[in-house]
């Protein structure tokens, strides 16, 4: 079995020590929550629908709650690996931890919104489980930072997934106002690599956060980039 190196060693480390487990055997951590199935894990690593099916058959969608010692849920795991499908799959099943699953924060302070999006590997995973967070109205799940700060729309922007982007800041305006912890706005990284259609789209919001590192703001962006038409926007907006 193949696993990518964005998983946790600590993860991998788990597989590998269950598989001398009988597949009833729950390990729980020392917080008492329930580890990971080891069957679960392999599947959510590999994108494997059929053997889900067969797990969640056999142990119903309890199961599906399992963690991992870094924290993550198998929806995590696929959507680190950028299997769509395995996550449609998990979201609606019947009976479904969905909620439980969307909301749930890793040791890296990151749902699997926040993850998808951050590892670059799956923007159009990452736009399904925005809308299933708007579906079950998780509003603070989308606006969730991560240790370092960054919401999903500094992933998107700093990553170039523009489309997204787009799609984050229409379904969640607010996203607009965080700073992460180099008190850079997603404004602020927008103009400065040039996404002039994502920065107006901020620019439509008045009270988005337009600062930048070491007191600079969006405008020196602009400016630095030579963005005449960004440039002029900026001075038309009232917000900032």
């Amino acid at each position: 079995m193949i696993i990518t190196s964005s998983i946790k060693q600590y993860d991998v480390l788990l597989i590998k020590n269950q598989f001398n487990l009988s597949h009833r055997t729950t390990i729980m951590s020392s917080l008492g929550e329930a580890y990971m199935d080891w069957r679960l894990l392999k599947a959510a690593t590999s994108g494997d629908v059929p053997s889900l099916k067969q797990l969640l058959a056999l142990d119903g969608p309890g199961v599906l709650l399992g963690i991992t010692p870094q924290g993550n849920t198998c929806l995590h795991i696929a959507s680190i690996q950028g299997h769509e499908e395995f996550c449609k799959n998990i979201l609606t099943v019947d009976h479904s931890p969905a909620l439980a699953l969307l909301s749930t924060i890793n040791k890296d302070g990151e749902t699997p919104l926040l993850t998808a999006v951050a590892r670059g590997c799956a923007p159009l995973l990452a736009a399904v489980l925005l809308r299933r967070c708007r579906d079950q109205q998780l509003m603070q799940t989308i606006l969730k930072q991560d240790r370092r700060g960054c919401n999903a729309l500094h992933h998107a922007i700093h990553i170039g997934y523009t489309k997204l982007a787009l799609e984050l800041i229409e379904g969640e305006p607010a996203m607009s106002k965080t700073v992460d912890e180099r008190n850079e706005s997603p404004l602020f990284n927008a103009a400065r690599r040039n996404f002039t259609e994502v920065s107006h789209k901020l620019l439509e919001i008045l009270d988005s956060a337009d600062c930048g590192p070491l007191g600079v703001h969006v405008l020196h962006a602009a400016v630095r980039n030579g963005n005449l038409g960004e440039i002029f926007a900026l001075y038309k907006c009232p917000c900032g």
